[in-house]
């Protein structure tokens, strides 16, 4: 039976415990009979947070109203003052000063109420928000380095993770690793907080302030450790080759469609570095003329080095580095490039989705000033993606896919944002046919249990859920948008070698700098 979950943050920390039952230790291993498949839905038109949107909106048409009415009571106070003026010359000018003075007294009475009503819905609103990460915040600080050391035992175990502990890990990790270090030596630590504080602050996206969060200290200071150790490569990249365009076929707007768009984008499937382009000509006459759907590949494990030991592959180990410290600023430049050369013009709708890593690309690419300024970014689709930490426009209509049990949604060690066109999806258990051997921390996160999920999702079984009218208005957005006649192409992207780096953080590094050798530096190599 589907579950209601329309509270704040990621599902409760039992749900991801096969029914919540923590006295009995079976939800950790593979004996104990499994819970049939169920989903939840957070955010949406419905969420609370919806409606706190919706009253921030309300306080802004408020404030407006306010200003409005006092400028015209201010207006009508002149008026006024001219008919008093010529009321010695006329009698009713007279009459229609008092009148005048009347409107004035009344719009600023008006406009006072109005701007009193803004700020009282205002404060409500941020009073909420406040209270709501003040809590969250303590629990984090309480509960954080306890669940690092749970998650660590049960990782090492090989046993299954509920996403809300990975959540509480990921944010207790930096407090962990203090505590480890200052165990050895007081130095250590400090040294840990002064440097993961500073490339926090580098890395840190435009317009967020207060303290850093666990995974804003954690994943620059890893990158940055990567890079100078050698075992981190990142840099440009670059339309490597456009495949041929595929015969025209329909696409019928269903989520298990768009699984398909990004099933194309595997190494076996497409090769290495490929990621699937698609125009669609919607058949509503209310859509755009022309949407493009940009499918992204998740982490694509294997040896892609050249000659000289550099890795080509924009989506290897290295993507996840970029992707989750730098804000996907090279794919980013990639996938613009890629949109031009399989013919997107300026103000084409753009849609882009991506599963595990290439998820946080394409969430990266929806909140990219480059794609948002050249295009009309409409939609947003990840699969097994943590997207927590990633703001994205409130127009953009965004579904993420989540698994209970997938330890790499917890990655960003927070639920998604809920908004009125942020909607997320979470399922628990395993659907008949696609049940894991043996459930491992990785097997939740297998694209296969995805699409099973899905595509019951779409069927009956999901038609019948209680959360199944919330999901609604996403799902009939990007229907709107994909029910048509398409036509994809394949665009393989590779990574170059940048130029010389200014800062370790900075665009355009990922690589031990070395002069290059003249004689490889013939054009399109270097890019």
């Amino acid at each position: 039976m589907e579950r209601d979950s329309s509270g704040v943050g990621r599902p409760g920390l039992l749900e991801g415990m096969r029914g919540g039952n923590v006295d009995d230790p079976g939800w950790l291993g593979p004996s104990r009979t499994a819970a049939g498949p169920s989903f939840s839905v957070r955010g949406g038109p419905t969420s609370i947070h919806a409606n706190l949107d919706e009253l921030e909106r309300g306080s802004m048409l408020l404030a407006e109203a306010a200003a409005e009415s006092t400028a015209l009571a201010v207006r009508a106070a002149g008026w006024g003052s001219l008919m008093t003026i010529a009321a010695q010359q006329s009698p009713l000018a007279g009459a229609l000063g008092a009148r005048t003075a009347e409107l004035s007294s009344g719009l600023l009475a008006v406009g006072m109420e109005a701007e009193a009503l803004e700020h009282a819905v205002g404060f409500s609103v941020r009073s909420y928000r406040e209270a709501e990460g003040r809590a969250l915040r303590a629990f984090q600080q309480v509960a954080g380095v306890p669940a690092f050391v749970l998650a660590a035992g049960l990782a090492w175990e090989g046993w299954p993770l509920p996403v809300p502990l990975t959540d509480l890990a990921i944010q207790g990790a930096p407090d962990a690793v203090a505590a480890v270090l200052g165990a050895a030596s007081g130095g250590l630590a400090t040294g840990f907080w002064i440097t993961s504080e500073a490339t926090g602050r580098v890395a840190r996206d435009d317009g967020r302030s207060g303290p850093l969060t666990g995974p804003e200290r954690l994943y620059p200071l890893i990158t940055t450790g990567g890079i100078v150790a050698g075992l981190v490569q990142i840099g440009p990249v670059r339309v490597r080759s456009v495949g041929r365009a595929t015969d025209e076929y329909r696409m019928d707007g269903s989520l298990i469609g768009l699984m398909a768009q990004l099933e194309r984008t595997r190494a076996d499937v497409s090769g290495p570095g490929a990621v699937q382009v698609t125009r669609v000509s919607p058949d509503a006459e209310d859509a755009p003329e022309r949407v493009w759907l940009v499918a992204l590949p998740g982490t694509q494990g294997g040896d892609y080095r050249d000659e000289d030991g550099w890795s080509t592959n924009a989506f290897d180990m290295g993507g996840n580095a970029e992707a989750m410290a730098l804000d996907s600023q090279h794919v980013a430049k990639g996938i613009h490039e890629a949109l031009a050369a399989a013919g997107a013009q300026p103000g084409d709708a753009v849609v882009p989705m991506g599963y595990s890593q290439g998820g946080i690309h394409a969430a990266r690419l929806a909140a990219d000033p480059r794609l948002t300024g050249a295009y009309d970014m409409q939609g947003l689709v990840t699969v097994g993606s943590p997207t927590g930490e990633i703001a994205l426009d409130q127009d953009i209509e965004a579904l993420h896919l989540e698994h209970d049990q997938d330890v790499v949604t917890g990655l960003d060690g927070r639920g998604n944002p809920q908004g009125v066109n942020r909607t997320t999806v979470t399922f628990s258990g395993y659907v008949v046919g696609a049940e894991p051997e043996q459930r491992t921390t990785s097997s939740a996160h297998e694209f296969g249990n995805y699409r099973a999920h899905v595509a019951r999702l779409e069927g009956q079984a999901g038609a019948a859920g209680p959360d199944a009218g919330r999901l609604g208005p996403a799902q009939e957005h990007l229907a709107w948008l994909t029910t048509g006649t398409a036509v994809s192409r394949t665009v393989t992207l590779e990574r170059t070698r940048p130029g010389q780096p200014r800062n370790p953080l900075g665009a355009g590094l990922g690589h031990q700098f070395r002069t290059p050798d003249p004689a490889r530096s013939a054009p399109g190599r270097n890019g």
